[in-house]
């Protein structure tokens, strides 16, 4: 989208229908005021509310561009369909909090890849926004186990693709994005791979708890939960000496995709514990 450019109101009906599930805020700009009596404008201020309920999300410069969800689905669709390298692309779109968040998920089924026997993975990318301001338009690589859809895993960051709102999305910066990062996905499931052979010791197992973002009731919960594929929890496998890092990350996923009820606090785990499991199986590889 250009800088100036006015998304038809027609495409973003469309994108509604679509998805009629999806909440869809109508993000506008109102003026605020002060005194008793509402008669003195604060300047160079607006309210961003959402005019289907009033509700108010936060308070912006009147200089702040709105930019509507829908527009985000027909930009990345539109992307999309220049990419033809990699099989179907699913764009799955979800908000959070009365429409303050948002997130559009895209799923890669053709690309599907092997870490172990009968334990599938297929790529996934995360644009992440916020009408509240509390989250940049960014995204992020992933992949969901098809064992048991666990979202998992953040590899690589988007580089170009991180902008805030005031700043005009280019697409082919996207489209470079999005192809970059796929072209890496076979050396990401080469370490995965890797993840599936490295048996974790137990003064490493200890430790890694103290850098995890579950608290101690978690822990316990988590440590009781079967890894869907070996059928073993934590504790059993660490006792038989067999627990790798990938079985590890399997369970964490496991626990923070089905069990934390926060969808906001799921998108910022996420990375969390890719970010604490690879860090785990580095420090085991010294």
């Amino acid at each position: 989208m250009e800088e100036n450019f006015e998304m038809p109101a027609e495409r973003r009906a469309e994108v509604r229908a679509q998805y009629p599930d999806v909440y869809f805020p109508k993000p506008m700009l109102e003026p605020l005021w002060y005194g008793r009596r509402p008669n003195h404008r604060v300047p160079k201020t607006r309210a961003l509310i959402d005019a289907n309920n009033g509700n108010v999300f936060t308070i912006v410069s009147d200089q702040y561009k709105v930019v509507n969800y829908e527009d985000l689905v027909v930009m990345v669709s539109d992307i999309t369909k220049n990419i033809t390298d990699y099989g179907q692309i699913k764009l799955v779109p979800t908000s959070f909090k009365e429409g303050a968040k948002f997130k559009l998920q895209l799923k890669f089924p053709e690309m599907q890849k092997s870490i172990r026997k009968l334990d599938n993975i297929v790529p996934k990318i995360d644009i992440l926004s916020s009408i509240d301001l509390s989250r940049k338009l960014t995204g992020r690589f992933g992949a969901f186990r098809l064992i048991c859809t666990n979202g998992m895993g953040t590899w690589e960051m988007f580089k170009a693709f991180a902008r805030k709102h005031l700043v005009s999305l280019v697409l082919r910066d996207l489209q470079t994005t999005i192809q970059e990062g796929l072209g890496s996905f076979q050396n990401q499931v080469l370490e995965w791979k890797k993840w599936s052979n490295t048996i974790i010791p137990l003064e490493f197992y200890n430790d890694v708890w103290q850098h995890l973002p579950f608290s101690a009731h978690e822990k316990e919960k988590i440590e009781v939960l079967p890894e869907v594929s070996t059928k073993l929890t934590l504790k059993a496998a660490m006792e038989q000496k067999v627990l790798t890092v990938w079985d590890m990350n399997s369970v964490l996923t496991q626990f923070s995709s089905h069990d934390i009820r926060s969808d906001v606090r799921k998108l910022d785990i996420e990375p969390e514990i890719a970010r604490v499991v690879e860090s785990l199986y580095k420090r085991i590889s010294m």
